[in-house]
């Protein structure tokens, strides 16, 4: 079970917080009283199974994170048509980070974005 919840390296108390950056970025720290509690949530939260009554989300081949026990990549198509939704999801120990890039950009600038957001939280997340 989730125990904190930050947002760029900051306590949040005891429920999910996201920060938007002009509307094309949100970022999710979870922490959880253990490594096997981040594992199941690992596998059971992911956005692909979170996500999917909203559209099709694939799993795509993504940048990953030094340091990192678990990490997935998608992609989503909310409304058909190409992706307009990315998503890192990362497990560092007992840390799950999700991070989402919104909009209608080209998948290229969508995946620097997501590589340059997950390279930074990531080692954020190793500090704490």
């Amino acid at each position: 079970m989730a125990t904190h919840f930050w947002v760029a390296g900051q306590p949040g108390g005891n429920q999910a917080h996201e920060l938007t950056l002009a509307g094309t970025f949100i970022q999710t720290v979870m922490e959880f009283d253990s490594p096997t509690w981040a594992w199941l949530v690992f596998r059971d939260g992911s956005p692909d199974k979170r996500y999917a009554r909203y559209g099709e989300v694939e799993r795509i081949d993504g940048a990953g994170a030094a340091g990192a026990d678990e990490q997935r990549f998608f992609c989503a198509h909310f409304g058909g048509g190409e992706c307009n939704r990315w998503y890192a999801w990362l497990r560092l120990g007992q840390y799950l980070i999700e991070v989402q890039v919104i909009g209608g950009m080209s998948e290229e600038t969508a995946s620097e974005m997501l590589s340059s957001a997950v390279t930074e939280i990531s080692g954020a997340a190793r500090r704490i």
